[in-house]
């Protein structure tokens, strides 16, 4: 079960960052920002620059909830489609206790296609090359402050969403809470039967939008009337193999009041 992150309060253990009282504002920023929840050490922090770095080299967002993990095994299954060229698995847990990436053969992630990033006491990032399309499996052990997220370098990419009102005069990265707004996002690769919807920081839907082609070639916009709460982005559908796909916005947006 999960929780949001802003409400944990873990038990105090000896260690980092096990044992430690997180500061919330860092989680907030994180997610907003749709910057990477990285639970280091200071001394694993030197060590970093090879994690930061494979972010950048995968642009485009999967899968991502974080929050409060509760004790226990937790698994979560991630779509991966036939234009995924390299994919990143990462697992930042407070009390991490087990990380494993299962394809979607049963079998563990490990082999020649795979570089596999785990000395980190709270942190675990698997990379594969060229991944076989079908769902993985994120499985993991622990309890904390916890943010997992799956992004790739692929064909098929969203870009970040904007919005506007009728009181707005431009798009903008927020939206206008209680009254009708327009979203738009555009769309690269070839993909079909598309839908959108809001989801919540731990990957709960909010709500389904319809969406309509927009003006321009791969732009599409959708009305809703977003309340308070913090949403991502989602858009589904099939690749040209038939494969299904998801890509996400990785900032969890705060409508305005």
């Amino acid at each position: 079960m999960w929780v949001g992150g802003q409400q944990q309060t873990p038990n105090p253990r000896a260690g980092f960052p096990c044992g430690a009282r997180l500061d919330p504002s860092y989680f907030r920023v994180a997610e907003g920002s749709g910057g990477h929840l990285l639970l280091l050490a200071p001394e694993e922090i030197g060590d970093s620059a090879a994690l930061l770095t494979a972010f950048g080299d995968h642009p485009q967002t999967i899968f991502r909830l974080a929050g409060s993990m509760n004790p226990g095994l937790h698994e979560f299954n991630v779509p991966i489609d036939s234009t995924v060229d390299s994919v990143l698995f990462s697992i930042s847990v407070q009390c991490l206790q087990t990380a494993d990436v299962v394809r979607p053969s049963g079998a563990l992630a490990i082999g020649d296609d795979v570089t596999d990033l785990p000395n980190f006491r709270a942190q675990h990032m698997v990379i594969v090359r060229r991944p076989e399309p079908g769902v993985w499996t994120l499985r993991l052990a622990g309890s904390g402050i916890s943010g997992l997220v799956v992004q790739a370098r692929s064909g098929i990419g969203i870009s970040r969403p904007e919005f506007t009102s009728a009181a707005d005069t431009a798009f903008s990265a927020v939206p206008s809470a209680g009254i009708q707004n327009t979203l738009r996002l555009r769309m690269s690769g070839r993909a079909s039967g598309l839908r959108v919807s809001l989801v919540s920081g731990q990957f709960m839907v909010l709500a389904e939008l319809p969406l309509t082609a927009g003006e321009t070639d791969g732009s599409y916009v959708s009305q809703f009337t977003p309340n308070t709460e913090a949403f991502r982005v989602l858009v589904t559908g099939n690749d040209a193999a038939g494969f299904a796909f998801q890509r996400m916005s990785a900032p969890l947006v705060n409508p305005k009041r």
